[in-house]
Parts: structure tokens; sequence; C-alpha cells
């Protein structure tokens, strides 16, 4: 069974976390979402409880305003979404945004390391 994502006692928005704190949440985020993936199928509320706090760390790493946060929690799936999809095929869907959203912040990661090189 999926274990519920808690959010970590991270800073106040006043304050700013350093990259390598930035770092280590989105980590925690691809785990946590490949945790989903592998335990299949993906419940909505586990899914939603992921996208929350995956928002709530990218505003803490990125400030509220960043187009990141928008980019990478509405990511598609693989497929076009459709009216009447059966269960199975939306739930395929749902996984496939899962990887493209680990994709990005994974790609996060990298832009992160790279500003915090001299």
């Amino acid at each position: 069974m999926f274990r519920k994502t808690k959010l970590k006692k991270i800073p106040q928005r006043s304050e700013s976390i350093d990259i390598k704190t930035g770092i280590e949440l989105l980590h925690e985020q691809i785990e946590e979402a490949k945790g989903l993936l592998n335990n299949r199928p993906i419940q909505s509320k586990n899914h939603e409880d992921w996208n929350k706090t995956t928002r709530e760390y990218l505003i803490k790493i990125y400030g509220s305003k960043s187009p990141n946060i928008s980019t990478i929690l509405s990511a598609p799936g693989q497929s076009a979404v459709r009216m009447g999809m059966s269960d199975t095929v939306h739930e395929r869907y749902e996984a496939s945004s899962i990887e493209n959203k680990i994709q990005m912040l994974g790609n996060c990661i990298v832009s992160l390391k790279l500003k915090a090189e001299p």
C-alpha cells in the first residue's frame, strides 16, 4: 500500500530554502512518485496528495509565481484525454502523467545543481 506523503518541516514562505534542501525535497518527491507507480492502480487521493506536496515544495524552492509549478503539476500523460474513457485507460494516463512529472522534477534537480556551481 502507498504510504502517505508527509510535508517535511521547511522554512516559512518569507524564508528561502537553500539549493541543497531544494534538491533533497525534489528527490523525495521523485521517490514518492515512483512509489505511486509501483503500487498500481494509482488511487486518485494519493495522486492528489502527491501533487499538493509537490506544489508546496516547488513554492518553497522557486517562489509562488514560478512557472515551474503549473508546468510540472499540469504535465499531461502520453495519450489524449477523452470523455468516457475506461477506468483502466484513465489510470494508464495518470501513470504516464506521473512519469512525465518525475522527468520534469529530475530536470529541476539538474538545473538547481548547475545553479549551485561556482
